[in-house]
């Protein structure tokens, strides 16, 4: 069996050890991958839930906005008994009193605010649309970081684990050594210390796996058991200003921030239209039966009824000023979302900026991560062939299973920081969906 086959038999048998615990919560997981749960998490996740009911209501702002464009019909019923008292006259007396009226009425002209009503409605629906797609990028960039996380964390608590029993391992040799003098108390002492040392990197993993399972926990809604494997990503841009230029068309949060500068823009022009006439075309039916009685002949009126069309105008002259301090607000609304724009696009273009770096430098981090722990696999074995002949002291025997330990740990802090900063950069250009996760995704570059 070769040194690569051992270490490799090694590695499962402690990650079995290790994940024993969780058996059945593992064998649940290997049914979901990661594109399952995410959709799973956008179908249930509250915060997206919430952001859904926003665009619901604002789908009903643009219907009632349209309902501008629809005739009113009114009907209006009246019913009164009299008892009519003639002071001086012919005498009193009783009588009953209806009238009813249907009216039919339609805006033809109102300074076009049911237009401009119906385009703000429609930028501000599209605004919050924006905002929903922004909530579940947030949402998929906190699951897979987290998942990242616990990845990370679990492999840094089992090197930890196989470091500490390879210093348990020769804490037990140096002992038998020191009973038959081929060591000393110091030997002893330092495989001791280092022991110790490595039982508190045990105890701090652990506390570092606990804070990430329960922060994927709290954003999967389910035990941090079922952690399925980090997912392919679609594919990232060739170059940064590539990236940068499909941020500046797709972020979500820009896209969002720009769609509210223009239902600003129009809502100037709705509030505009409030100083215009208005005309409404009408028409309608009016009954009347019953009625005062005449004073001299002493008879009820006949029965009576009317159709009647026409047009109504009304013409604002004098309106308290109201509707001009609605236009200055407006007009200040307009000018704050475009400064918005302008500060969110600066954010954006940052952030791009920032998650290309990262992920530029955790790639090539990577690569001599992986030849710092390979060079250090071959120096801990050498270093531990060579002890046993003499040449090699305890403590040099410590130190390489310690930067051995320490070149793992940075290779999986590299992989997790390359991931999370792919995913960071998908988010930033706007480009974190669901189908960017998963089988029928490639990886980047």
């Amino acid at each position: 069996m070769t040194r690569k086959s051992s270490g490799t038999i090694r590695y499962l048998l402690a990650a079995m050890a290790v994940g024993a615990s969780s058996i059945g919560l593992t064998a649940h997981a290997q049914t979901m991958d990661m594109a399952a749960l995410a959709a799973r998490v956008v179908e249930t996740n509250p915060e997206i839930e919430t952001q859904r009911g926003a665009v619901r209501v604002l789908e009903a702002r643009v219907k009632a906005a349209r309902s501008g464009y629809y005739p009113s019909v009114e009907a209006n019923g009246l019913y009164q008994h009299r008892r009519l008292n003639i002071h001086g006259g012919p005498g009193d007396d009783n009588f009953d009193a209806a009238q009813g009226n249907v009216e039919a009425r339609l805006r033809l002209y109102d300074g076009l605010r049911t237009k401009n009503s119906i385009q703000v409605a429609k930028e501000e629906l599209e605004a919050g649309q924006a905002a929903l797609d922004d909530t579940v990028s947030g949402v998929l960039l906190d699951l897979l970081q987290t998942a990242a996380d616990v990845r990370r964390d679990r492999q840094i608590r089992h090197y930890a684990q196989l470091q500490n029993d390879a210093v348990a391992q020769q804490l037990s040799g140096t002992s038998r050594r020191l009973q038959f003098g081929e060591a000393t108390r110091t030997d002893e002492s330092q495989a001791k210390a280092r022991l110790a040392t490595s039982r508190a990197g045990i105890l701090s993993a652990d506390e570092d796996l606990q804070v990430s399972t329960s922060a994927f926990e709290a954003v999967s809604g389910q035990p941090s058991g079922d952690v399925p494997e980090l997912p392919p990503l679609a594919p990232l841009p060739p170059t940064l200003d590539d990236a940068v230029a499909t941020a500046l068309q797709r972020n979500q949060r820009l896209i969002s921030a720009r769609n509210a500068a223009e239902a600003a823009e129009e809502g100037i022009d709705f509030a505009r239209g409030a100083l215009a006439p208005q005309v409404d075309a009408i028409a309608g039916y009016e009954y009347l039966a019953g009625g005062v009685t005449n004073l001299i002949t002493g008879r009820l009126p006949d029965d009576r009824s009317a159709t009647y069309a026409g047009v109504s105008v009304r013409v604002p002259i004098f309106q308290r000023g109201g509707e001009y301090a609605e236009i200055k607000r407006s007009k200040a609304l307009y000018g704050q979302r475009m400064a918005q724009v302008a500060f969110t696009q600066r954010t954006v273009v940052d952030q791009v900026n920032a998650a290309w770096a990262r992920w530029k430098a955790a790639a090539a981090t990577i690569d001599a991560a992986r030849e710092s722990v390979l060079a250090n696999e071959q120096a801990a074995d050498g270093v531990a062939k060579e002890a046993i002949g003499g040449s090699r002291t305890t403590l040099d025997v410590l130190d390489a299973q310690n930067e051995l330990l320490n070149a793992r740990v940075s290779l999986e802090r590299a992989v997790r920081n390359e991931f999370v900063a792919r995913v960071n950069l998908l988010d930033s250009i706007g480009q974190l969906a669901l189908s960017a996760i998963g089988p029928q995704s490639q990886t980047g570059n």
